[in-house]
């Protein structure tokens, strides 16, 4: 390779042995074993925490929520007042019927 010649592709070297940016560390290991420690920890926490979890109804919930309690109603009574509307306007709007008398 000509090193006068700027515009020349670089050869990248190898990354084994010395090259290697991870080569003779030896915190490595331990760092995958404490990470290691930490996930098994978190997952017998997560577990401990599913096993004691109480499953609430949905009145229990509302009752501790009544701001959400509110949203549903008025959510409710929104689509029911919509629902009414679309059926009186689609009995408005129906098209007349005009018997046939040529029968």
């Amino acid at each position: 390779m000509d090193n006068t010649n700027v515009n020349q592709p670089r050869q990248r070297q190898d990354r084994h042995g010395a090259n290697n940016p991870m080569f003779g560390r030896t915190h490595s290991q331990q760092s995958r074993e404490k990470m290691s420690q930490a996930a098994t920890l978190r997952n017998q926490q997560y577990r401990d925490a599913l096993r004691n979890q109480h499953h609430v109804s949905m009145d229990e919930f509302l009752s501790a929520n009544p701001s959400v309690e509110q949203y549903i109603k008025a959510l409710a009574s929104k689509v029911i007042k919509e629902e009414i509307d679309k059926v009186i306007w689609r009995k408005q709007n129906q098209p007349i019927s005009i018997p046939n008398s040529w029968d």
